[in-house]
């Protein structure tokens, strides 16, 4: 457990700046890296996408909790829509969960480039949008419906919903301080959601690695936290300071990289 709790130390700071910076919780980046891990360790391929979905939501929790805190010391959390968004997600991704857990590695793994390749067109996309000038009217059940799918979708791909979350909180008016600031509480909603459930569908499941809890790699889940949970509270100064545009385009860069080296080690080497 030292080698690579050292390596995951390291990637949290990456992953806890990304948080505060860009709303998002770093699942993008914790679920190949704990997937990447698992295999060289031998777990059961079968296991594997699941093991790292339920530690990255784990990850994504108390990241996202640091986050919070950071955002809300300068009254950027609009914690009405945190609310109604919240229970939605909640609800959405403690149904998915069911359902990831009775699908097999291929199809999350074939998900997860989807979803990351979706990630990556966002990110570009959104670095060349402008802030909407006035809010559009938006319902309540529609926040509760929203968070719903958000959550769902989030099941499969062990994020807290950060790249959607935004980009819809953008598009209806509200600043993107605001936007990212609402998310990371959220995603921190949604993420204790997940992980809770990943907990409970893989208690008794056979041929998890050592020291998991349910579907939860604990040595990935420590690592990543401490640092991540230190290293978030500078991405959240750090949009008060740098042009988000130019550090969401570099982002997508980055996982336009992971993608890569993803879909060689899973589909092709």
């Amino acid at each position: 457990m030292g080698i690579e709790l050292v390596v995951f130390l390291l990637l949290g700071c990456v992953i806890g700046i990304i948080s505060g910076l860009l709303g998002v919780g770093g699942g993008t980046v914790v679920v190949p890296t704990v997937v990447f891990f698992l295999v060289s360790i031998g777990v059961d391929p079968d296991l594997v996408m699941k093991i790292a979905l339920g530690s990255s939501f784990a990850v994504v929790g108390i990241t996202s909790l640091s986050s919070v805190i950071a955002h809300q010391r300068r009254g950027s959390v609009v914690w009405s829509v945190v609310f109604l968004l919240g229970i939605g997600a909640m609800i959405g991704v403690a149904l998915g969960s069911l359902v990831v857990s009775r699908l097999n590695n291929l199809v999350l793994q074939l998900f997860f480039c989807v979803f990351l390749a979706y990630t990556i067109f966002n990110m570009v996309r959104g670095a060349s949008k402008k802030e909407a000038d006035q809010m559009i009217p938006f319902a309540k059940p529609l926040y509760l419906l929203v968070g719903s799918v958000i959550g769902f979708i989030s099941s499969f791909v062990g994020i807290g919903g950060g790249v959607m979350i935004v980009p819809v909180l953008s598009k209806i008016g509200y600043k993107m301080k605001n936007a990212i600031a609402s998310s990371s509480a959220v995603g921190m909603l949604m993420a204790c959601a997940g992980a809770l459930s990943a907990l409970v569908t893989g208690w008794n499941v056979a041929d998890t690695p050592d020291h998991s809890l349910g579907f939860i790699y604990l040595p990935a889940v420590i690592g990543l936290s401490i640092t991540s949970f230190i290293f978030a509270p500078l991405g959240a100064k750090l949009v008060y300071i740098l042009p988000v545009k130019r550090i969401r385009q570099i982002f997508a860069g980055f996982l336009t990289l992971i993608l890569l080296v993803f879909i060689y080690n899973n589909f092709i080497g």
